[in-house]
């Protein structure tokens, strides 16, 4: 064998060794694959199975739930027990012409449903007290049809209600009465038919009083003060008024909502105050303000009466006069038909100008009337240097 024939054996040699190699590891991958999709598949099987199991589980408490709650297994025994509840639950919410009659059983697999027919006439208070002790019995029942219309020769309502209950095959024969009420179908009589009876069909839902005044209120020591209170009603209705908490010192008008206050003492207090209209149906608002009580304020200081006529504008200096030791300044007041003489520190009142004479010399004599200096000279008037200064 040549060189030639020598490599050439060796490259098919090595080309088969690569297939093998190339298979064998193919086989491995994916021998490996189906290893893994036959792990991931036992482990969705098993969180199947434990899904079951877990509803299995619930379906079962449930069952428990349902066999608790259901009437008689007996058919002929549920449907006098049942009847015999549905009657006192009538006779006790005062249903008046009632007549409660029942279909035939309609059989299945695992129940049989019976259904009762409620006919009678009563008011609507009674006829909707009467549907939530039924709905709050927790039994397997439910209400399938409910007819109300008003009465045509009597006062209230006619009512026709037919009413669906189930009796479980596996429930025991000797069956009794739930023990707890249903918890879908609130306890309280009161919380479940206000929303129905206080119901307005025909306008938009009633909306309470709004307060659009101040919170504080200043009332004054000593004296009865009154503070109209301004709360208002967006669709106009009438407002009553009340207090809910107070001291004795206060009152309101329940009518005009005018708060009253009487104190002699220097206090504080909080002041709660209920505002309800008349609509359908009535809503309420409570505020509560903060009253102080003060001091009265000071009184006003007195005011002179105008004058009829004012004597300063009819005063002219007539006449400087040299003394001895000072200057005195003449001061003729036509409308009195008198003359001041007057000399430097002298206090005068003359119509509405009151001044102090600051100093006198052959031209001029000067006033001090408040905070300002006026100067008057001879010939001129008294008011209209004042005029003139201001």
């Amino acid at each position: 064998m040549n060189q030639r024939e020598r490599i050439l054996s060796l490259l098919v040699g090595g080309l088969f060794v690569i297939g093998i190699g190339q298979w064998g590891f193919t086989k491995y991958k994916t021998a490996i694959k189906q290893r893994r999709s036959q792990f991931e598949s036992l482990q969705q099987r098993q969180l199947q199975l434990s899904e079951l199991q877990f509803q299995g589980a619930l379906a079962d408490r449930q069952m428990g739930e349902y066999l608790v709650r259901s009437v008689s297994s007996d058919i002929e025994r549920a449907r006098s027990d049942y009847q015999s509840w549905l009657f006192d639950v009538v006779k006790k919410h005062n249903i008046k012409e009632a007549k409660v009659e029942s279909d035939r059983p309609v059989p299945g697999e695992l129940f049989q449903q019976m259904t009762f027919r409620l006919t009678g006439r009563a008011g609507s208070p009674d006829i909707f007290a009467l549907m939530h002790e039924i709905q709050a019995k927790d039994y397997l029942h439910r209400i399938r049809e409910f007819d109300l219309k008003p009465a045509k020769t009597e006062e209230g309502f006619t009512i026709n209600m037919a009413i669906e209950v189930a009796s479980l095959k596996a429930a025991p024969v000797e069956a009794t009465p739930p023990r707890t009420n249903a918890w879908r179908v609130d306890p309280d009589a009161v919380a479940y038919t206000d929303p129905i009876l206080n119901r307005n069909l025909f306008e938009p839902p009633n909306r309470a009083p709004s307060y659009a005044g101040e919170k504080t209120l200043q009332a004054t020591k000593g004296r009865r003060e009154a503070f109209p209170l301004a709360f208002k009603d967006s669709e106009q209705h009438r407002i009553e008024f009340e207090l809910v908490d107070a001291p004795e010192n206060v009152t309101i008008d329940s009518r005009s909502g005018t708060l009253r206050v009487e104190s002699d003492e220097l206090e504080e207090f909080k002041v709660t105050v209920r505002a309800s209209d008349n609509g359908y149906p009535r809503r309420a608002v409570e505020e509560t303000l903060l009253v102080k009580v003060v001091d009265p304020p000071p009184p006003p200081p007195e005011e002179k009466p105008p004058l009829e006529f004012d004597d300063a504008k009819q005063t002219y200096l007539t006449g400087l006069v040299q003394g001895a030791e000072d200057w005195t300044a003449w001061m003729n007041v036509r409308t009195r038909g008198k003359t001041l003489k007057l000399r430097v520190g002298d206090e005068f009142e003359i119509g509405s100008v009151r001044g102090v004479v600051e100093s006198i010399d052959a031209d001029r004599v000067k006033i001090k009337i408040d905070d300002k200096s006026i100067t008057l000279t001879s010939g001129g008037t008294l008011k209209s240097a004042v005029d003139a200064a201001e």
